[in-house]
């Protein structure tokens, strides 16, 4: 269903190897570095896919896809993380709350 690439500043995760990263990302962030996520910015755009996407994906080159970008900051206002992921665009769906504020 998705793709997701996540970056990570080498000086906040020292010892940090793959197999660390069975469970859950952000309870070990929190658990191990003393890292917790307080804010972040995400964009959301549509794209497609391109070869290895499409492969791994297993949709037909340039099928639809959506490109979310996230930058996630701690309580510092240090960036913690930055996540690229790639969704089909046949099996995710965006759905927004609106609601007038109380006056």
């Amino acid at each position: 269903m998705a793709i997701e690439t996540l970056h990570l500043p080498k000086p906040l995760v020292p010892g940090l190897e793959a197999k660390d990263l069975g469970g859950s990302f952000y309870e070990l962030y929190r658990d191990r570095y003393g890292i917790k996520i307080a804010s972040g910015t995400q964009a959301i755009e549509p794209t497609v896919t391109d070869e290895a996407e499409s492969a791994a994906l297993g949709v037909p080159l340039h099928s639809p896809a959506f490109l979310f970008e996230r930058t996630s900051r701690d309580e510092a206002e240090r960036t913690v993380e930055f996540v690229q992921s790639v969704y089909r665009g046949d099996r995710y769906r965006i759905v927004t709350e609106l609601s007038r504020p109380q006056s």
